[in-house]
C-alpha cells in the first residue's frame, strides 16, 4: 500500500449478513483490518476470519465505543500511521475510503470525516445541528472517519464518554489538528441497527449529546471528566 500503514478498525455485533461483503471491499484499501467482534451471537468472527481480518472479541457486549478505542488501541501496537473506522453494515462504500485518507496521506489533514447525503434519525439532524454550531463539523456521527496516529497518541484515548464515535473528533478539533469533512456515498443499512430502531435510536443518540455536552462544559471549566 504506502509507507504509512492504513488500518480500518470496524467495531460488530451481529454482522454476518453483511460483513464478508463489506471486508473484502475494504481491504482493497487498506493494510490492515481489525475487526472488534462485541460478543456476536452469529458467525460475524469466523466470516470476518476467513476474509482475511485480524479479530478481537469481547466476552460480554461493551458498546460501540468501547469497541473502537479497543480496536485502537490494538491498531497502535500493530504499527497503524492511518486510522480508520468503518461501519459493518454495508452502508459504507468501500471505495470511499481513499477519498477520506487521501488528505492525511498528503500532510493536508489531521482527521477527515466522512458526510453523508442524509441522516436516519431525527436526533442525528440535531446532533450534526450543534455539531456545526460548536464545531463547524456537518455529520459528526457519520462512522467512516480516519486519524493519524499522533492525534490519537496525543489525545491518549478514543472516548470515555459514549459518545458514539465523536468524542476523539471533536478533541482534535479543539486542540487545533486540522479537520477536513468530505461528502461519501450512503447506502441502505442490511440487518438491524446496533443502536436499536426508531425510539431507541434516538434516546441513544440524545443521551450521547447530553454527555458531549456536558464533557465541553467540564472541558470549558478545565476540569477532568
Amino acid at each position: 500500500m504506502t509507507e504509512q500503514k492504513i488500518t480500518v478498525i470496524i467495531p460488530a455485533l451481529n454482522e454476518e449478513e453483511t460483513i464478508s461483503k463489506v471486508i473484502v471491499g475494504v481491504k482493497k484499501h487498506v493494510d490492515e483490518i481489525i475487526l472488534v467482534d462485541d460478543a456476536s451471537t452469529d458467525r460475524t468472527a469466523i466470516i470476518a476470519r476467513r476474509e482475511g481480518a485480524v479479530i478481537l472479541s469481547h466476552n460480554k457486549n461493551q458498546g460501540y465505543d468501547k469497541s473502537i478505542d479497543d480496536g485502537f488501541v490494538l491498531a497502535a501496537k500493530r504499527g497503524a500511521i492511518i486510522l480508520c473506522t468503518f461501519d459493518a453494515d454495508g452502508q459504507h462504500d468501500p471505495e470511499d475510503i481513499p477519498k477520506i485518507i487521501k488528505p492525511i496521506l498528503n500532510g493536508a489533514a489531521d482527521v477527515v470525516i466522512g458526510k453523508r447525503p442524509r441522516h436516519g434519525r431525527i436526533a442525528e439532524y440535531i446532533f450534526a445541528f450543534i455539531a456545526k454550531i460548536e464545531a463547524d463539523i456537518e455529520d459528526p456521527l457519520c462512522g467512516l472517519k480516519a486519524y493519524h496516529i499522533d492525534v490519537y497518541k496525543d489525545i491518549g484515548y478514543f472516548d470515555r464518554i459514549s459518545s458514539i464515535g465523536t468524542q476523539l473528533m471533536f478533541n482534535a478539533k479543539r486542540k487545533g489538528y486540522r479537520v477536513v469533512q468530505k461528502e461519501i456515498a450512503l447506502s441502505k443499512r442490511g440487518g438491524f441497527s446496533r443502536f436499536g430502531k426508531r425510539i431507541k435510536g434516538n434516546w441513544e443518540i440524545l443521551k450521547a449529546i447530553f454527555k458531549t455536552l456536558y464533557w465541553e462544559i467540564k472541558t470549558q471549566k478545565g476540569e477532568k471528566w
